[in-house]
């Protein structure tokens, strides 16, 4: 069955794993991607494709979550450099400023995020914006009003100060959304990315497609490996080990629990 890679990148920069990937290692990646001559394409792209039944070659999508501004200085030249276009999912409140969102857990890095000229600047290199949220908030309480100030007054207020069309959606730390967040997505966008560890094939739901974390690939030969469809056992370790780490641990701080009394 034809398939379709979507790799997940946040800051490209000296700095912590997992969010940050080495200037030199992306520059690699990239290598490896045009050695292979796979197609890239858009989120956007990938989407209307799923709902056409039109995957015919495999296929891949190359996105960034957060919108950090190491996108604009390093990876998107490189990208742009090399005829490569990606998907920026941004955090629509947080533009120009930090990734110090309250949702994020004790530790986490935090980067600076692009501006509104900067974002537009990738614009016009071809590259898609997409929404990542208001405030990064994760989509799994009842609280109605978060809920769609995050899904549909983030694509609004992109929209605004863009200048652009918001056709896709990153679910904050790809948490399992309440079912009332998921029939809003479905409802405000065209297409929506997890971080379901897998890759995407013509029978994948546009508005729930899975992803691979830069992070379990950052080792050019295992992009290789991923890119020619030989890395079927190694994701599914990786998935059951992401799955053992969620038992154990959140990603991120649940409103509720910031928000209680002491």
């Amino acid at each position: 069955m034809t398939r379709a890679i979507i790799l997940t990148y946040h800051a490209v920069e000296n700095g912590p794993a997992p969010l940050c990937l080495h200037p030199d290692v992306f520059r690699a990646h990239v290598g490896v991607i045009q050695r292979s001559g796979i197609e890239v394409v858009t989120v956007a792209a990938l989407a209307r494709r799923l709902r056409e039944q039109d995957l015919d070659k495999p296929t891949l999508t190359i996105t960034f979550d957060d919108g950090f501004r190491s996108i604009v200085t390093t990876a998107g030249p490189i990208l742009h450099d090399n005829g490569l276009p990606a998907t920026v999912f941004c955090v629509a409140g947080r533009l120009g400023g930090k990734s110090d969102w309250p949702s994020a857990r004790s530790g986490t890095f935090t980067g600076a995020l692009a501006d509104e000229s900067e974002l537009i600047r990738l614009r016009t290199l071809g590259f898609e914006l997409g929404s990542h949220g208001m405030q990064h908030e994760p989509l799994v309480g009842d609280d109605e009003d978060l809920v769609r100030a995050e899904i549909v007054g983030s694509k609004v207020l992109l929209e605004e100060r863009l200048g652009v069309t918001v056709d896709s959606f990153a679910y904050p730390y790809g948490a399992a959304p309440s079912a009332a967040a998921a029939r809003l997505v479905r409802h405000t966008y065209k297409a929506a990315c997890t971080t379901a560890l897998a890759e995407a094939t013509v029978e994948s739901d546009p508005l729930e497609l899975p992803r691979i974390d830069s992070y379990y690939v950052r080792r050019p030969e295992l992009l290789e490996r991923a890119l020619e469809g030989s890395l079927g056992s190694y994701l599914s370790r990786r998935r059951l080990g992401a799955r053992a780490r969620r038992l154990v641990r959140r990603d991120f701080a649940p409103a509720a629990a910031r928000n209680a009394a002491p």
